[in-house]
């Protein structure tokens, strides 16, 4: 179970850094005007106080696993910018504390003439908070893609074993090997369906699963049995269960919710056709 306190104690260096950055950006506004900089600062509070608050209610509220999903998936999304942001602040500062000690330190130039425009300063704060944005753009950009796009990107690794005392009747058996599916973070179940199909044209004799069918709770694979039940070989399927499959990472209202979703889950396994195995082994035959 999550301690609240450290929960709490994240949030609170959290929010310390967009205070830090919120500021950073803000000098970097100057030339807008005042009610532009006021807005652009209150959405980012939003933002940022409407995400914090969302991973409090996915941790400790049994919302739905599409709002969840969707929360955590912002915060994080939202955090990779601010991460690659910070470092460009903390220059822009540092530039900031160097030439205040230089301008301390430095006697007094002479007064431009009224008729003489003084000589034009780079904007180096906007400079380098328009750099840390495009920074931070690139991975934003290439994790957006492989949410999206990458996660069915399905594809099948072949790989030739060798066994010096393996049987005669075993050569040329092909063995099919999934893992992983953390069903709770699907949204689209054809290309689920399309992943299956592609391990079933493979024709494996054997299909071994070898764990994680959910995030945390059993109810996240309620709407693919249907299509995992479709995984079959002429040899048998076997499964054995991951560590997310446990629930361990995720905050029960009980020890005995948390034992029957365990139990929910080995349901699962029985009523989709496969040989689970719970510390258990099995001879297989040919």
């Amino acid at each position: 179970m999550t301690n609240p306190f450290v929960l709490i104690g994240v949030c609170i260096l959290l929010l310390l850094a967009d205070f830090y950055i919120i500021n950073g950006i803000r000098g970097a506004l100057t030339k807008y005007s005042f009610r532009f900089v006021k807005r652009f600062t209150a959405i980012f509070w939003t933002i940022s106080l409407l995400l914090i608050a969302g991973v409090f209610m996915s941790v400790y509220l049994n919302i739905g696993l599409g709002p969840r999903a969707a929360i955590l998936l912002a915060f994080f999304l939202l955090l990779v910018v601010k991460v690659f942001l910070l470092p460009f602040i903390l220059v822009d500062d540092v530039r900031r504390i160097f030439l205040w000690f230089a301008r301390k330190n430095k006697t007094p130039e002479p007064e431009f003439p009224a008729s003489q425009p003084k000589p034009e300063q780079i904007p180096r704060s906007e400079f380098l908070m328009k750099a840390g944005l495009i920074t931070a753009t690139l991975p934003l950009a290439s994790l957006s893609y492989g949410i999206i796009s990458g996660a069915y990107d399905y594809r099948v690794r072949r790989q030739t074993i060798y066994f010096p005392n393996l049987p005669k009747a075993f050569d040329g058996i092909k063995l099919g090997q999934v893992s992983d599916i953390h069903s709770g973070s699907f949204y689209n179940k054809k290309a689920v369906l399309g992943g299956v199909e592609l391990l079933l044209k493979e024709k494996p004799d054997f299909i071994f699963f070898t764990g994680d069918l959910v995030n945390n709770r059993t109810s996240e694979v309620k709407n693919y049995v249907d299509v995992f039940s479709r995984i079959k070989a002429p040899l048998g399927v076997f499964s054995v269960l991951g560590n997310h499959d446990y629930g361990d990472y995720y905050t029960w209202p009980s020890i005995q919710a948390k034992k029957q979703n365990l139990q929910d889950l080995l349901t699962v396994h029985k009523n989709m056709g496969y040989d689970l195995l719970l510390d258990e082994n099995r001879r297989l035959k040919v």
